[in-house]
């Protein structure tokens, strides 16, 4: 295993312990009375309704764009309908964790302050985080994008988030797809990733798409003045996770 791969499957493991991704419902005849289930993050969970959803732990809320930045404001989980419907007839309204303590330590200068709260992230990646909703304000889905405005060492590791995925919904069960290399793809430090996994249990139907490439004309030095270029390469993951049971209106 490569030593990029064991520092992220470490990382992974401290994804429940840190708090950042709530631990799996557990039950067994050692303990015979169960937890209640916390959801995936923060509380969020599949079935949700959102009329009786609260803001607590989360900071501004606005119609969603497939993973990208925020559009409309909104002020309550239940202003869904005021987005526009994706194909699937879900409504997406992206949802940004509470990083009050994070400014407070930043205006006085305690960075500790925070105690690591820092933005909105999972398995220590910063991600753009959003809910779906169907018309009846269900929550039937959760999508995890990790955020391209990130810093560029940040951004090189978004592919890793796989890993703690993975390790989260236990690595046995899904169905991956190496997809096709396009025209002028490339490795980036002699590694290549285009993956895309699924997996469906009776509660969730899980999808994670990962890249780690470069793009036609991408390189790390330019090739006429050999000048050092950051950034020049595609890094990030794509998690969602939906209610098998849905189905389109």
């Amino acid at each position: 295993m490569r030593a990029h791969e064991k520092i992220a499957r470490r990382r992974a493991r401290t994804w429940i312990a840190a708090g950042i991704l709530a631990a799996i419902l557990v039950s067994g005849p050692a303990q015979p009375q169960q937890r209640p289930d916390p959801g995936e993050i923060r509380g969020l969970k599949l079935g949700l309704v959102a009329k009786s959803m609260t803001l607590r732990g989360f900071g501004d809320l606005a119609c969603g764009s497939n993973g990208g930045p925020p559009r409309q404001k909104l002020e309550e989980w239940s202003d869904f309908r005021k987005c526009r419907p994706e194909a699937n007839g879900l409504y997406e309204v992206y949802a940004r964790f509470d990083d009050e303590d994070e400014y407070v330590g930043k205006a006085i200068e305690e960075p500790r302050y925070a105690r690591g709260k820092i933005g909105t992230r999972v398995a220590g990646h910063p991600v753009i985080l959003s809910a779906l909703f169907d018309g009846d304000g269900v929550l039937r889905g959760l999508r995890f994008v990790t955020d391209s405005r990130a810093a560029t060492h940040e951004r090189r590791m978004a592919h890793m988030l796989r890993l703690s995925i993975f390790d989260r919904y236990d690595s046995e069960g899904w169905a991956c797809t190496d997809l096709p290399r396009a025209a002028g793809e490339s490795p980036v430090g002699g590694i290549f990733v285009k993956l895309r996994c699924e997996k469906v249990t009776p509660e969730r139907h899980l999808m994670v798409e990962t890249h780690l490439l470069r793009r036609p004309g991408q390189a790390d030095n330019d090739p006429v003045t050999g000048e050092y270029k950051a950034g020049q390469f595609e890094s990030w993951t794509r998690f969602e996770i939906f209610d098998p049971n849905y189905r389109k209106p």
